[in-house]
């Protein structure tokens, strides 16, 4: 077992710190229990970096939804491109930046110890919760999914057998027209042998945008979910229990905000040009000197920050079943654990990727996925210094992708060949050009095999020695990616089909590769020999670079990795206040076939991205000072992290790719205080310094050329800003015989940070997200008994404007596009236990 501080009073509580009543003089901070090491511990005694909180907490802080999570977590955000039901997470700097559907997160999301794959259920389970946590480095070992960054536990609430039935109620209403509802009944059904439980949530509003085209506002938010839980005492040493959850979200999504970056004084004379000729399509409303490549121009429209022209923007809807089944015998000197989960889930969303009320790029994106996954594992305690868990883990994920992408319905704009010269010869394959209808089948199998060894080789002195092999199978059985008509008629396949040796939508007009033509340039080529047969054949093959059409699949690929990884710790408590810790980690992230869009059928190096590797080193300490009131837990950390694995969008192309290499340093510190028996302080703050040693990535200002790339190497990993800080206030306002008025006053920093690996290069200047912060607050009034409360609360109280997520789409579109975070909010809620 881990080393245990001696205890002298009251009993641990599940909060990660309240004012103990029976200190008045002297408030202590309590404790909270996490199973972050697959045995129950407090976060004192775990010699790892955890964030715990409880329900309480979580209550406090108005923790709604996943996307709420990094708020009080140092060096953590998260990022909301489809709003709340798919945050993408990241921690100490590893990211996701990968938008595709069948990617799976650095970051574990766990519900009830069941992997969660896909991650546009990540944000479908966060509701009737007990406890959060949030673990910060590789999980190499114990958990389900290797990962690289981290994982989150959502533990969910499971009702004791012999308790006396008892319900919740919770009633809300919300600006923005919202109204929201939990509800949970449990109960004893056979004394001593069975309880179950049956939670009901929901939440309801109207958008954050009004359409200045008409129609309802968009991000609306409609989810419900229901979850029946049975706590089965099947034997005095067997328990089983079960947990089905169903949840929905059916709601117009977050619409998309285009920043147009076509220049229109980079050639003021071709520009008048182009207006005054006559030819093509010129959109002649009003600009504010730049256009997208239909002629756009958002910041000449007067919207309001909160105001969009939106076209397209259809209902998000995310269906969720999850069943999660639990049997644990325990004997004499061992415990059996099995844990089975069964998880179906589906999702569609109607994008407006454009932003505006033309119709240059709208996708439909789609995807069902059905998951299985078994875990058994063996826990003991042996000659009393050595604690041993191994097990075995299977699981297997398929996915069945349909994305359609509409292209440049709209004509483009002819002044696109001075905005963006490099697309001039693309002009006359863009009229009509249609629908890229892109559809994708995996099939992925994980073995695994892991052990973990506690040794307490003195009572101060304690080691943590982890292994894992992990077997994994990825299968792409279906690929096709093909050209409809707007209407929906064939016109062709590239995917299998292209038979043109160009990896491209078209090959555009050229003299011997160039387009636009520059006849200094194009014979500086020739002469260099830069120019050769292969490009000059280009110039009479011009044209679509899809074959006939066919439903037919591309070969079929598959991957085979097999990894080892694990970690060695050791900690020592210098007394009941004090334990440092170190560790050596090492976690990969399993590859993944690009489920981007490409036109030609790709050998297996050109198609799949390798694992990604993290080695992380640790060193942290975790003191209890001052008799109890004050608490700082921190850790300075080093992370060498090869083959990251994210997106990188090219045109109307996009590519899933491994950096070579990058590093991570960092620290982070959460620090508690009980002040005084009525006021507490809860402070974090994290600090990164983070490059790239080794990163090559395509010039995309320049798209008739694919060997012209950029050096990368010094610039900043994405979402990873340098200072991250957040602070949390309790005050009890007032205490009389009717009962307690509390207040909460929190709010988080986010330093600079980029969304994209370029950084400030070519272009991708706006691709980020200057520093901000956050503040929330919430009075709560508890009745005498504690059987209701009544609480007034408010989130982003200064409306501070901020973009969760940006992607530079100026090679093949024109614009930057960016997702911009939600705005104030504020509501009531009455809370009622019986």
């Amino acid at each position: 077992m881990l080393m245990k501080r001696s205890k002298a009073g009251s009993a641990i509580y599940a909060g990660l710190f309240v004012v103990s009543s029976a200190a008045v003089a002297a408030p202590q901070l309590e404790e909270v229990m996490v199973t972050a090491q697959k045995v129950s511990a407090s976060t004192q005694d775990t010699p790892i970096a955890i964030t715990g909180m409880s329900e309480n907490q979580l209550e406090k802080f108005g923790f709604s939804s996943a996307n709420d999570i990094s708020a009080q977590v140092p060096n953590m955000q998260v990022s909301g491109p489809y709003g709340d039901v798919q945050p993408i997470f990241s921690i100490r700097g590893v990211s996701m930046s990968d938008y595709s559907s069948n990617q799976a997160s650095p970051i574990g999301v766990y519900n009830d110890e069941a992997y969660l794959g896909a991650v546009y259920t990540h944000g479908m389970s966060f509701f009737d919760v007990e406890r959060l946590e949030v673990l910060r480095g590789p999980q190499g070992t114990l958990y389900g999914k290797n990962t690289t960054g981290g994982a989150i536990n959502i533990v969910t609430k499971t009702p004791q057998i012999g308790e006396t039935t008892a319900y919740n109620a919770k009633q809300g209403i919300r600006n923005y027209g919202g109204h929201s509802g939990d509800y949970g009944v449990e109960g004893t059904l056979l004394e001593d042998t069975l309880a179950a439980r049956l939670a009901y949530s929901y939440l309801r509003r109207d958008g954050y945008f009004e359409n200045a085209l008409g129609g309802p506002d968009l991000s609306q938010q409609d989810f419900q979910a229901a979850r029946l839980v049975v706590n089965w005492a099947l034997s005095d040493s067997t328990s089983m229990v079960l947990k089905y959850s169903k949840a929905r979200n059916d709601a117009l999504g977050s619409p998309s905000r285009n920043e147009p970056r076509g220049d229109l004084s980079k050639n003021p004379e071709l520009v008048t040009a182009l207006e005054t000729s006559g030819v093509g399509t010129y959109n002649d409303k009003p600009n504010n000197g730049y256009i997208d490549n239909t002629g756009y121009s958002r910041p000449a429209k007067n919207l309001d920050y909160y105001e969009v022209e939106d076209n397209f923007t259809g209902a998000l809807v995310v269906n969720s079943d999850l069943l999660v089944n639990k049997i644990e015998y325990i004997g004499d000197s061992y415990t059996l654990t099995a844990i089975t989960s069964l998880a179906q889930s589906d999702y569609e969303q109607a994008q407006n990727v454009d932003g505006s009320p033309d119709e240059l790029l709208e996708i439909n994106w789609a995807v069902e996925t059905q998951a299985f996954s078994q875990d058994l594992r063996f826990s003991t305690t042996f000659k009393d210094d050595f604690d041993l868990i191994a097990g075995a883990y299977y699981a297997t994920e398929d996915m069945q992708l349909h994305n359609m992408y509409r292209l440049y319905e709209t004509p483009p704009d002819t002044r696109a060949a001075a905005t963006f010269p490099g697309v001039t010869g693309y002009y006359p394959y863009l009229l009509d050009f249609g629908v890229l209808d892109q559809k994708m089948d995996t099939e992925k199998t994980s073995y695994a095999l892991y052990s973990q060894l506690r040794w307490n080789i003195t009572a101060n002195l304690g080691m943590d020695f982890g292994i894992r092999y992990t077997d994994d199978q990825i299968d792409l059985s279906y690929l096709n990616i093909s050209r409809l008509g707007y209407d929906g008629t064939p016109r062709g396949t590239y995917v299998p089909g292209n038979t043109t040796g160009v990896d491209n939508i078209f090959i555009p007009a050229n003299v011997g590769g160039q387009s636009p033509i520059e006849p200094g340039l194009l014979l500086a080529e020739l002469l260099s020999g830069n120019i050769g047969l292969d490009e000059l054949l280009l110039t009479a093959q011009t044209g679509y670079t899809h074959g006939p059409y066919t439903t037919d699949s591309a070969t079929p690929l598959s991957a085979h990795e097999q990894e080892w990884t694990g970690k060695i710790g050791l900690d020592y408590r210098f007394n009941d206040e004090l334990m440092v810790y170190t560790s050596y980690s090492r976690g990969f992230r399993a590859g993944n076939f690009n489920a981007g869009v490409y036109y030609e059928e790709r050998e297996f190096e050109d198609a799949y991205a390798a694992p990604e590797f993290l080695d992380a080193y640790e060193l942290g300490f975790k003191a209890d000072l001052w008799d109890r009131r004050a608490r700082i837990n921190s850790a300075f950390f080093y992370y060498d992290y090869t083959n990251q694995q994210f997106i990188n969008v090219v045109g109307v192309s996009n590519f899933l790719e491994n950096a070579g290499g990058s590093k991570i340093f960092g620290f982070e510190s959460e620090m508690y205080f009980a002040l005084t028996e009525k006021l507490t302080v809860q402070l974090g703050l994290g600090i990164l310094k983070s490059e790239y040693t080794e990163l090559e990535l395509s010039n995309v200002q320049t798209v008739n050329n694919d060997d012209d790339v950029v050096d990368l190497a010094g610039n900043e990993l994405i979402s990873a800003p340098k200072i991250s800080a957040n602070i949390s206030i309790d005050y009890e306002i007032l205490a009389n015989n009717y009962g307690n008025l509390s207040m909460n006053l929190n709010g988080n920093y986010q330093d600079d940070q980029w969304y994209s690996a370029y950084n400030d290069k070519i272009g991708y200047d706006h691709i980020r997200q200057d520093a901000y912060g956050l503040y929330n607050a919430r009075f709560t009034w508890f009745g005498s008994d504690e059987n209701y409360s009544v609480a007034i609360w408010g989130k982003n109280l200064t409306e501070t404007k901020y973009d969760g997520y940006a992607i530079n789409l100026q090679a093949g579109f024109g614009f930057d596009y960016f997702q911009q975070g939600s705005p104030r909010t504020y509501g009531i809620e009455v809370t009622y236990r019986f």
